[in-house]
């Protein structure tokens, strides 16, 4: 059976002679040593590692699935408040650290730590998983930050390079008119970036016309894409939509969607991943949906171990039709508290919002508030809760403004919680038209917003 290219590179990496079948077993026994290995390192050279995995004895004979639940979770406020205490080797090591403002006003910022060996792991991924979509020496575009030798694009730049790829990187990259003359003017059979930036691309048909004889395949990464975001870059650009999963976390590089379109391969090698309920932290079965936990096995600056990512997705070890045995991401569906709580306790997802107005094809991009309620607006409830407005600003196509808010509004009523919501007299809706993208940042990833003050009980 033929086996892609980063099941070749993930079987060299564990230690396994050239042309030789990876297995399940083979990678299970490679995952069990390097965890005991990170975990060694966490107690040694980390004072909060050393407290943090305090009662936790894993025994080296143990399968995989038993050493590392034993070990308890850890999460994002963690690595806010104690990120310089999980480093696990001399300052003068680090070569990249990566603050993450978060998307709120209030949180701390996290701060990842990373030494030039892990970051090498990181680029042999991007060379092997590259490959999944596309050969050397097509010339790749790259539209994600490359204002520093360390941002993203540029580290994809040199991997690619040595893998035999020609690439260039284009930021910012929220003007399609730039992207597709950069298509153009490079002749890009590749384009790597955000899905909120290639959609616009794609659903300008004057922009799509011109880079369709170019464009064979794409790679939507570093934000969710909904279903119909990838369907509609497809169709508008004529061409095969892969997705990657990654995170500052993961180390930017984490899993990558093969032409089955079967899920994303993880670079099992230097990456363990469960999923478990969001609610009880209880690990689930392959096939169910829950948040991902990340743990790393070979990063030397800051290993994570149990990390909760906040990621929505499924994870399967079946083969994939493509004949890999690695294990893949199915079903990402952004983070768990991207969402608003709406006047009357129902839950509306960025997911939701995304299929619902996204797929309208007259819609770029939009943002979405939830705002106070207009002053004469009176009490619901016995709870004190108000009722809210749902601020949606919607970029379109120009020819089709005059039927945007109608149809954005008819397409919002399909989303049961707002449905029931405005049904209820607890939601408006307040549909605006904006003529620029919102979605330009990449390290802060598109959030629904609650601006609303604390509501007051009416019983004081």
């Amino acid at each position: 059976m033929t086996v892609n290219q980063l099941e070749s590179w993930v079987s060299l990496q564990i230690g396994l002679p050239r042309k030789t079948v990876l297995t399940r077993t083979a990678l299970r026994r490679w995952q069990r040593d390097r965890l005991h290995e990170t975990i060694t390192l966490a107690r040694r050279a980390s004072p909060w590692y050393r407290e943090h995995l305090r009662g936790s004895d894993p025994q080296p004979d143990e399968p995989v699935e038993a050493i590392i639940q034993s070990l308890p979770l850890m999460d994002a406020a963690a690595i806010r408040e104690h990120g310089p205490e999980m480093i696990c080797c001399s300052q003068s090591e680090i070569q990249r650290v990566v603050t993450l403002q978060s998307s709120g006003t209030s949180a701390a910022p996290k701060r990842l730590f990373f030494t030039a060996g892990d970051l090498e792991k990181t680029s042999g991924f991007f060379q092997h998983g590259m490959r999944l979509l596309a050969s050397p020496p097509e010339t790749v575009l790259i539209l994600l930050p490359s204002q520093r030798p360390n941002d993203v694009g540029n580290l994809l730049v040199s991997a690619l390079h040595e893998a035999g790829f020609s690439a260039r990187t284009l930021w910012p990259a929220h003007d399609p008119e730039l992207v597709a003359s950069a298509v153009d003017g490079l002749k890009a059979g590749c384009l790597v970036g955000m899905p909120q930036h290639l959609l616009p691309l794609a659903r300008r048909k004057d922009l799509a016309e011109t880079v369709q004889p170019f464009v064979s395949s794409v790679l939507v990464c570093s934000d969710f894409a909904a279903p119909c975001v990838r369907e509609a870059i497809a169709d508008g650009l004529g061409c095969r939509v892969h997705q990657h999963y990654g995170s500052t976390e993961s180390g930017l590089g984490g899993a990558v969607e093969c032409s089955h379109a079967g899920g994303c391969h993880i670079r099992e090698n230097d990456l363990l991943f469960e999923i478990i309920d969001p609610d009880t932290g209880q690990v689930l079965p392959d096939g169910s949906d829950g948040e991902l936990v990340l743990s790393t096995l070979t990063r030397t600056g800051m290993p994570l171990l149990r990390y909760r990512t906040g990621d929505l997705a499924r994870l399967t070890r079946r083969r994939c039709q493509c004949g890999s045995v690695l294990a893949r991401l199915q079903n990402l569906q952004g983070r768990k508290d991207n969402c608003l709580r709406l006047p009357g306790g129902r839950m509306l997802t960025l997911a939701e919002m995304d299929q619902a107005l996204l797929s309208l094809p007259e819609v770029l991009a939009y943002d979405a508030v939830l705002q106070e309620p207009d002053p004469e607006a009176q009490d619901i409830d016995s709870t004190g809760e108000r009722p809210g407005r749902l601020a949606i600003s919607l970029t379109g196509l120009p020819d089709a403004q005059a039927r945007l808010r109608s149809a954005a509004a008819a397409a919002l009523q399909t989303i049961p919680a707002i449905h029931r919501a405005v049904q209820g007299g607890g939601l408006s809706l307040d549909m605006a038209i904006s003529e620029s993208n919102p979605n330009r940042s990449h390290t802060v990833k598109r959030t629904l917003r609650d601006e609303r003050s604390r509501p007051v009980n009416k019983g004081g």
